[in-house]
């Protein structure tokens, strides 16, 4: 099988976006693509996610502690050991977002702890060479997230979700260190719909440094155009 390639600058890529939004499924297929070595969060192994889910004050800093560990143990495994079959390296998260879930769920006393350890050891996780922030309104999060029907994912409440979007967007739209890719992925279907997954491969070849918008057309509309060009031919 012949694999396509990156641009020249792009070794590490991290695709991102709230829980339910497509990030790992995205991951795999641009692995298969680019034959690339994945890196994928091990959330499922989490024994606190579930109570977290349930009450996320009682279990939330032990629920981020165990996050921010298998994320530094994964990161540092990961880059420590060379891959002499992989050029490229996908992860369906960025270290930088940990901080991000622990400034909505944390109390200040356990933010201030998380936040000396964090300043100790984030010095020495790579940087991601590019980006891709999934976004999609909290609505259509939901449904996938039942869609897929985890059952540790099904007492997760709407402000959470909400929370979440809020934080991201806030995030990515402040988010400097390298170039990054926001699809709009409410009306798309990159999974079954091998289209879809083109015009986001198009997208990483053409994106510029900075913050790069697509807002892909949905299946609905994109039959409405291909039925207009067929009645003008």
């Amino acid at each position: 099988m012949t694999h396509r390639k990156f641009p020249d600058y792009i070794n590490y890529m991290c695709v991102e976006g709230v829980i339910g939004v497509g990030k790992t499924s995205l991951c795999h297929l641009l692995a298969k693509e680019f034959n690339a070595r994945l890196i994928l969060e091990r959330a499922d192994e989490n024994p606190f996610l579930a109570d977290f889910y349930k009450n996320r004050q009682s279990a939330a800093f032990q629920t981020q502690l165990w996050f921010f560990l298998s994320r530094y143990r994964q990161q540092a495994e990961n880059f420590l050991q060379q891959d002499l079959f992989h050029k490229i390296t996908i992860s369906d998260y960025i270290f930088a977002k940990d901080a991000l879930f622990a400034s909505i769920n944390l109390e200040e006393n356990e933010m201030a702890m998380y936040t000396s350890i964090c300043s100790i050891v984030e010095r020495n996780i790579p940087k991601p060479d590019f980006v891709i922030y999934l976004q999609a309104t909290t609505d259509t999060l939901l449904k996938r997230i039942e869609k897929r029907g985890k059952a540790c994912e099904a007492t997760i409440d709407r402000s959470y979700i909400e929370a979440l979007n809020s934080a991201y967007n806030h995030f990515f739209f402040h988010y400097k260190d390298s170039p990054v890719l926001i699809v709009n992925t409410d009306d798309i279907d990159y999974i079954n719909n091998r289209s879809d997954l083109e015009e986001i491969i198009e997208q990483i070849y053409t994106a510029k440094w900075g913050s790069n918008y697509y807002r892909p057309l949905g299946s609905k509309e994109r039959a409405i155009i291909d039925e207009k060009r067929e009645k003008t031919k």
